[in-house]
């Protein structure tokens, strides 16, 4: 018997994503002071003029002594890496976004119209003149 040996295949999206970094958690790890250890971020997708926003909180790992960035040395540039580096489901949180961008990028494309069977909201009669 052979087995087989399926490669996952990555993912191809149309939207435009950014990491949004919102808040950091920090505690003393194995006395590093400030060290990150929990981060509030946001994946915001763009496409076609639509916008679309997922908060999300990842949990990251001890950091190693030598390569421990203090805190008033950090970007978000830096941050935003960590997540790509640590979330496990970005290919999720991804995929949901484009979804609903493509719902909502599609929704763009047509005109809202007033159902026929929808009452007609009544405008109030503009008040007489006073009389002189």
């Amino acid at each position: 018997m052979t087995e087989q040996v399926t490669t996952p295949v990555e993912p191809t999206y149309t939207a435009t994503f950014t990491i949004k970094i919102n808040g950091l958690r920090t505690a003393t790890v194995n006395g590093l002071e400030n060290t990150v250890k929990q981060v509030d971020w946001a994946l915001v997708g763009t496409e076609s003029g639509q916008t679309f926003e997922l908060p999300q909180t990842t949990n990251l790992g001890d950091p190693a002594a030598e390569g421990f960035v203090p805190l008033a040395n950090l970007t978000e540039t830096a941050v935003a890496a960590w997540i790509e580096a640590t979330e496990t489901n970005m290919n999720g949180i991804k995929g949901h976004i484009q979804y609903v961008l493509d719902k909502e990028v599609a929704k763009s494309a047509l005109t809202s119209t007033a159902m026929p069977w929808a009452p007609v909201a009544e405008t109030p009669a503009e008040p007489a003149p006073p009389a002189e």
